[in-house]
C-alpha cells in the first residue's frame, strides 16, 4: 500500500433527454431556467403584475448604471476642468512669484536701493537740487470760424477726446 491519500468519488446519475441520450452539464444548467415553472409555484401570478415588476427591476439596474458608471465619470471630467484651472492660477502665481523675486534681487543692490529711493520717496543726492515739474493745463483753443479753421478744431478735438467708433449706417449720406 502507498502513503498516499485516496479519494472516492461517486459518480452521479447521468441525466437525459427525451431522446434518451446524456445532456451536456451546459445543457443542464439552461435547462433550470428554460423549464416553465407551474402557476402554483408561481411567485407572482398575472402578465401584467410580472411586467411591472420586470420594468422596476429594469429601471432599478439602470439607476445602479448610472451609479457606478455615468456619476463617477462626469465627477471625474468636471474635476479634471477644475484641475485644468487650478493649474493655469497656480503657474500664474508662480510667474508672479518669480517677478517679485527678481524685484527683490534687484531691490538688494545698492543702485536698485538708489533708484527705489529716489522713485518712491524723493531722495536727492548731495549737490542735487530737486525740480517738480506739473504737467501743463489745457490751453483753450479758440480759433476763428471759416474752413481751414473749423477742420483743425475737430481734429484737436479728435486727439485729445477720443471717441470710441460707431459704425455708421449706410443709408445715411456723409458730409464731404
Amino acid at each position: 500500500m502507498t502513503d498516499s491519500h485516496r479519494t472516492s468519488s461517486i459518480q452521479r446519475a447521468r441525466r437525459t433527454g427525451s431522446e434518451g441520450r446524456a445532456l451536456d452539464t451546459r445543457q443542464v444548467r439552461l435547462a433550470e431556467f428554460t423549464r416553465p415553472i407551474a402557476r402554483n409555484r408561481q411567485l407572482v401570478k398575472g402578465r401584467g403584475k410580472r411586467t411591472i415588476i420586470g420594468l422596476g427591476a429594469l429601471l432599478v439596474a439602470a439607476a445602479l448604471a448610472a451609479a457606478l458608471f455615468v456619476l463617477p465619470v462626469k465627477a471625474w471630467m468636471r474635476q479634471r476642468d477644475d484641475i485644468a484651472v487650478q493649474q493655469h492660477e497656480l503657474d500664474v502665481l508662480r510667474q508672479a512669484n518669480a517677478d517679485l523675486a527678481n524685484e527683490v534681487a534687484r531691490l538688494q543692490t545698492p543702485a536698485g536701493a538708489k533708484e527705489a529711493a529716489r522713485s518712491e520717496i524723493g531722495v536727492v543726492a548731495p549737490g542735487e537740487m530737486r525740480l517738480s515739474v506739473l504737467p501743463a493745463p489745457a490751453a483753450p483753443l479758440t480759433l476763428p470760424s471759416g474752413w481751414p479753421y473749423d477742420t483743425v478744431t475737430q481734429i484737436v478735438a479728435l486727439r485729445t477726446h477720443p471717441v470710441s467708433p460707431t459704425p455708421v449706417p449706410a443709408s445715411v449720406p456723409t458730409a464731404p
